[in-house]
């Protein structure tokens, strides 16, 4: 990456922010950093860290109740705060374009996409409607929309996410501003789909000559696409360095904890060593669960839904079949949509499968009565993909993991209370925050509670379904090593859905590629990572953003970090 001149475009100096309900404490504590023509700064940081409210406060339009309280931003030399009201107005999404996060909910859901495209488009250059229309059409084209004069007359739900998010692009390249600010515009989206996005921001970036500001908590995409990066820590800016001198020595310790926890932990075992030797952990070695009977066995499983527009049928699961042994891990990957998580749902009959056999310790759970069913779900658990909305708000943390207890044989009240704060230490949870409800934990702390509900009836099989998406990465890192943990000292079989690829190398036995509901690939991990035999595979494979390649090529960078 090269950046076209030294001059500063962007220029932000000792800002300070802070909110009338907390005015002793500042979300922003004296940042300063400067942007040049041409460059792409990433701002890296994990919850709380203040990066949204940094982005904000360059359009100066923080939420309610926050204020500046010292503190200057220029852009080309101009003082954004001295700028009277109608050229702020052209500075917003003129000069400098915010792109978030989630473009499903940025979009109006009543109107097509081309439509609220045109509004903009008339908005800003005052032409009729049918060019708008023209220009609209242009532009899906140039974000790489496929079909743009179909897709604009879609509505925002029936565009993918990656769709979704090209249009917000689009929208934010109206003005030809000169600043980009990208607020964690890919997150959530799949590896393939992001990589998609990124690429599309950065060769705007470049052929533009615009200032990109990509703020993200995934170092992996500043490795990759960034040329100097910024780490932010409680509002402060604690370290600014060209990315190649960050890879290769990162000058602060929670910048090292952060670059550390972002690497891919070691793989499973494939020989009879039983320890790993990084982390003086126990894990279950490929070798060992390859000689164990299988736990669980699908056969031939289908699920299908039909369409509410056109009462088409749709085989979300379409005749797959894998096992699963004890102590062993399968990795069920592939881009939203395929079919993982229904697969999960399936298994422990959340939802009801239309065809195949589901056979767990030896008994087909499909031909179960619900009654017959309750006693052997006590074995086979689930962590569910988004921990806020599957935990109860009105429940305190004891009382969501003593739930599950009910499965269990009967406990008193004294064996309960001491289950849950045992299972409280064993995913790493303060016990003070028995009393919590989940709106007082932290994201990576609703994981963890989770899990424990989970782990509470002693379960032999848990599926996993995305425990690591939308993490900071300390805390992804973290959860990694619980689940690790967990399979070595309770010999959990799992099923781990994702499309985390990092993950599943540190976690995985075994991984099945899922594409369209069926499994087009399945085999010991080392094998489909290293040789991948379907194309899609190698696809997937392709869009993983690791750290570890671009930091063993630092030596390739020059004192300012650019890559010769």
């Amino acid at each position: 990456m090269s950046v076209h001149a030294n001059q500063a475009l962007l220029e932000v100096e000792n800002l300070s922010v802070c909110f009338d309900n907390a005015p002793a404490r500042r979300v922003l504590d004296a940042v300063s950093f400067s942007l040049r023509k041409g460059e792409i700064l990433g701002i890296v940081g994990e919850t709380g860290a203040g990066k949204s409210i940094l982005a904000r406060s360059i359009i100066d339009l923080l939420p309610e109740g926050g204020r500046i309280t010292s503190g200057r931003i220029t852009l080309n030399q101009q003082s954004v705060f001295d700028m009277p009201a109608d050229e702020k107005r052209r500075y917003r999404g003129g000069d400098v374009a915010l792109i978030g996060t989630n473009a499903k909910m940025l979009l109006d859901p009543v109107e097509t996409v081309g439509a609220q495209l045109v509004r903009v488009l008339r908005v800003h250059k005052r032409i009729g409607r049918k060019e708008a229309w023209r220009e609209a059409i242009e532009l899906f084209g140039q974000v790489g929309i496929v079909n743009p004069q179909a897709r604009a007359h879609a509505y925002p739900h029936e565009l993918s996410g990656g769709m979704a998010q090209r249009v917000v692009i689009a929208m934010a390249l109206i003005a030809q501003p000169k600043i980009l600010l990208a607020d964690d515009a890919t997150l959530g989206l799949d590896a393939t789909i992001q990589l998609q996005v990124l690429d599309l921001l950065v060769q705007k970036g470049k052929d533009l000559g615009l200032g990109v500001l990509l703020v993200t908590h995934d170092l992996g995409v500043v490795a990759n696409y960034c040329d100097r990066v910024g780490i932010m820590k409680d509002g402060k800016l604690i370290e600014l360095a060209p990315v190649g001198q960050f890879l290769k020595a990162p000058d602060r310790p929670y910048s090292r904890e952060m670059l550390d926890a972002a690497k891919v932990r070691p793989a499973l075992l494939k020989s009879n060593e039983q320890i790993d030797r990084d982390a003086g952990r126990a894990i279950v070695p490929v070798a060992a669960v390859k000689m164990r009977p299988p736990l669980l066995e699908v056969e031939h499983l289908v699920k299908t839904f039909v369409s509410d527009r056109n009462h088409a049928v749709v085989r979300a699961i379409d005749d797959i079949s894998f096992s699963i042994a004890q102590g062993e891990t399968l990795a069920l990957v592939g881009e939203s949509g395929s079919g993982k998580t229904t697969t999960g749902q399936c298994l422990l009959r959340l939802l009801e499968a239309d065809a195949g056999v589901i056979r767990f310790d030896g008994k087909n759970t499909l031909d179960m009565t619900g009654r017959e069913f309750r006693a052997m779900r006590r074995r086979m658990q689930m962590v569910f993909q988004e921990p806020y909305v599957s935990l109860n708000p009105r429940w305190q943390v004891r009382e969501l993991i003593a739930e599950p207890l009910a499965l269990a044989p009967r406990l008193s009240r004294a064996d309960r209370d001491a289950r849950i704060l045992q299972l409280l230490d064993l995913v790493n949870v303060s016990r003070k925050h028995a009393s919590a409800y989940p709106h007082e934990l932290t994201a990576g702390e609703q994981k963890r509670v989770g899990i424990a509900r989970a782990l509470a009836a002693n379960p032999d099989f848990v599926v996993f379904d995305e425990p690591t998406t939308a993490l900071d990465i300390r805390v992804r890192a973290q959860i990694i090593d619980l689940v690790r943990n967990l399979q070595a000292e309770m010999g959990l079989s799992a099923l781990f859905i994702t499309h985390d690829l990092n993950s599943v190398r540190s976690l995985a036995h075994y991984v099945a590629v899922m594409r369209n509901g069926k499994i087009i690939e399945m085999g010991e991990a080392a094998t489909v990572f290293n040789r991948p035999v379907e194309d899609y595979t190698r696809k997937l494979l392709q869009a993983e953003l690791p750290i570890e390649e671009v930091a063993m090529s630092v030596h390739h960078l020059d004192v300012a970090g650019e890559k010769q």
